[in-house]
Order: structure tokens, then sequence, then C-alpha cells
């Protein structure tokens, strides 16, 4: 979502090997550098710290109310995931960061303070 991430935020990820692997090695010095965005890389297996989890929840309940009549063209699905997403607020994807603890396991309470 172009746009969406802000100087000072902090983007977590799991260690999926297409996000640390290849050309994606560079990606959280490129992301500092160029927008002041930390990238937080979770450990192995914890799902339960990542936001990103609670984002999927949300989309899934929140696909549950599209009008399904109203979309048009072959990819339904998709533009109603678009749809969903274009309503998710900067403020709700914090309060996933909040909600999942990401920061206090990690060390990094200061980060809650931006």
């Amino acid at each position: 979502m172009k746009g969406f991430l802000r100087a000072g935020d902090v983007l977590v990820m799991d260690n999926a090997a297409n996000h640390t692997g290849k050309e994606n090695g560079v990606l959280d010095e490129w992301l500092w550098e160029e927008h002041q965005i930390t990238v937080l890389l979770l450990p192995a297996r914890t799902p339960e710290w990542n936001p990103i989890e609670l984002l999927w929840n949300c989309m899934d309940q929140r696909l549950k109310t599209v009008d399904w009549s109203q979309l048009r063209g072959s990819d339904k699905a998709a533009h109603a995931a678009a749809l969903v997403l274009t309503k998710i607020t900067h403020r709700e994807v914090e309060s996933f960061y909040e909600k999942s603890g990401v920061f206090d396991l990690h060390g990094h309470p200061q980060l809650l303070d931006k």
C-alpha cells in the first residue's frame, strides 16, 4: 500500500525465506536509509507475535460483510480484499502491534512511544 508506511514505523516480518533471502537481504537497510522505517524480524515459529496475523483476522471478519453482488469483474475476491484493505486505518495497524506484544517481547518498548 503505497504511502501507508511512514517514517518512524516498524515493519514486523517473520523469518520466511522470501523476506530474508537473496535480493531481500538488503530490504531492512534500504527501508531505514530511504524511509526511516525499522524492520523487525521475528524468531521462527512465533505467529502469535506477528501483527499480520491480527490483520488477516480483521480482513477475514470484514470480508464476511462485503456485498459480493455489487462486485464486478472476473476476480471478485481480489476486488473485495482491496476494498477491505483500503478501509483499514494506520491506527488499527498500530493496535495490531500493541495487541501482539511484539515490542515488549523483543525488548523494544521505546518503539511504542513514537
